[in-house]
């Protein structure tokens, strides 16, 4: 079998490619080095910020959008995936800038959802307050009532462990930043959702492999078991 090549439009931020990659990979089931999947990166962290740009405090990450998904395929890519939540606000524009499909985290994970949980579930999101402000995923995921932190915590914890000086878009995933998000987690799990959604690419990447005492629903997840999927379908 002869699998497609795979263009990833990253950056958004490096390690959350990276992250990508690496569930690709141990998601693919192989024989030998060479079945593995060919993929082609582009990890533009100089993409502009998309919350930046939601909140009117930075340039527009579309033209650069545009022009990583054109140079994936020019190079050969068969389908394109986007590696960050926030991007998707702008996900029509880069379909429009190419002829190959890019897959939809957002659209995969209203339809993960749909197979688990029933129309009006309370469910808990952890996103960016990009995302939050332009109502992202509720235009996404319009079944579910969707529980957000409190404003003070969304500040003081969530963008803090993406954002801060010392988060995870410019540090690492360090223990203050779990720290940060589990008290976020903790916030959300008043309202007694069925899950929470790591709506943000870093935030999955934190809470990975931690016991929160609730489900992390990470779109990341889904992303790369679609990209497999894809790939490896004739």
């Amino acid at each position: 079998m002869t699998a497609k090549t795979v263009g990833i439009l990253g950056g958004m931020g490096p390690l959350s490619t990276i992250e990508l990659m690496r569930k690709i990979y141990f998601r693919t089931p192989v024989d030998k080095e060479q079945q593995h999947l060919r993929l082609l990166v582009d990890n533009r962290p100089q993409i502009p910020d998309r919350t930046d740009f939601i909140l009117g405090l930075g340039p527009s990450p579309v033209p650069q959008l545009r022009d990583s998904a054109q140079l994936l395929e020019k190079w050969g890519a068969d389908f394109i995936a986007i590696a960050c939540n926030t991007a998707h606000l702008f996900y029509d524009d880069v379909v429009s800038a190419v002829k190959i499909p890019i897959l939809n985290m957002l659209s995969l994970l209203d339809l993960n959802l749909a197979k688990r949980l029933s129309g009006g579930s309370r469910i808990g999101l952890l996103t960016t307050t990009g995302a939050i402000k332009s109502k992202l995923f509720q235009n996404y995921l319009p079944k579910y009532n969707l529980v957000l932190p409190h404003d003070n915590v969304q500040n003081k914890n969530v963008m803090q462990a993406i954002y801060g000086e010392h988060g995870v878009k410019t540090s690492s995933v360090s223990r203050q930043n779990k720290s940060l998000l589990c008290e976020a987690v903790e916030d959300l799990k008043q309202e007694a959702p069925a899950l929470i959604i790591a709506g943000c690419t870093e935030i999955g990447l934190i809470l990975q492999e931690m016991n929160v005492g609730i489900e992390i629903l990470n779109p990341l997840d889904i992303l790369a078991d679609e990209i497999v999927i894809q790939a490896r379908t004739t």
